[in-house]
């Protein structure tokens, strides 16, 4: 496992979508889909940037715009801090009360050591299994650099709808996001940890590659990268991608049924190649088309 691919944990929960053109946009790829009676717009977005690296303006602004309705993977808006505290502790905490060196096992020492070097006091994770833990030390790292949730994509939108009065909707739950990763090999879990302390340092390096692709459109130049790094990982490219996009797939086709025009906004790596959503959609025949 590479640094990449625990920095794309985050892009996916959360791009060679589906015959790309070749031609570089200027603005983050957009896709359109046409349904019975209405429009179904699919935007992949970052969840953690810098203040003012989203602007809801160019072809995503007109798709918010047209929209009735915002989409996200989570409605966040429904959400207090008490739910993702609950959900938290039910799913990032070890049933059994083990701690997280225990739970690391052989790999304890090889953590704490990478911990020291990175200047990370795992004592204030040892309470969380190594998913979560992994999870908290990529977060960290990228808020050290000024990335955060709440200058992302989602939190904008939500904001922005919430202002307009549009109505705000969600595709998933806080616990089936959760799932997703606590339901990983145990030695996956580890070595995700375990990269993610050894990176630490230098996340904002590879992310800035992904970010100078994902806001000009370049999908060609994201799925090659996250292709590559997914390869020697391909238990959590099934759990956080595939099997949430399948599932994604049915709400999907529910919206474009529907009478009401939607803004679909999901993390980038969810409209990735052949199982992608625009691939999937085009296999029940749909025909998206890139904006």
């Amino acid at each position: 496992m590479s640094l990449r691919t625990a920095l794309a944990v985050l892009l996916s929960c959360g791009l060679c979508l589906q015959a790309a053109p070749p031609a570089v946009a200027d603005s983050p790829a957009l896709w359109r889909v046409a349904g019975r009676e209405n429009t179904v717009y699919l935007f992949g977005s970052v969840h953690l940037l810098k203040p003012g690296e989203f602007a809801l303006d160019g072809p995503v602004g007109l798709a918010y715009e047209d929209a009735e309705a915002v989409v996200l993977e989570v409605d966040l808006d429904d959400l207090s801090p008490l739910d993702v505290a609950a959900a938290t502790a039910a799913l990032a905490v070890d049933p059994q009360g083990r701690g997280l060196m225990a739970l690391m096992g052989p790999e304890a020492a090889a953590a704490q050591e990478r911990a020291a070097r990175a200047g990370i006091d795992l004592t204030l994770l040892e309470r969380f299994e190594p998913w979560f833990a992994g999870l908290t030390v990529v977060t960290m790292a990228l808020a050290s650099e000024g990335y955060t949730a709440g200058a992302g994509v989602e939190q904008l939108l939500q904001e922005r709808a919430a202002m307009d009065g549009k109505e705000i909707l969600g595709l998933e739950t806080v616990e089936d996001q959760l799932t997703a990763l606590d339901s990983l090999d145990p030695g996956l879990q580890r070595d995700f940890l375990l990269v993610a302390l050894d990176d630490a340092s230098r996340t904002n390096e590879a992310l800035a590659g992904f970010l100078a692709a994902w806001k000009v459109g370049d999908v060609g130049r994201l799925a090659a990268e996250l292709d590559a790094e997914f390869d020697d990982s391909p238990a959590l490219y099934r759990s956080l991608v595939i099997e949430r996009n399948r599932r994604w797939l049915d709400r999907l086709v529910d919206l474009l049924d529907d009478e009401r025009d939607y803004l679909v906004v999901v993390g980038a790596l969810h409209l990735v190649g052949p199982d992608g959503l625009p691939a999937m959609l085009e296999a029940h025949g749909y025909e998206p088309v890139r904006r």
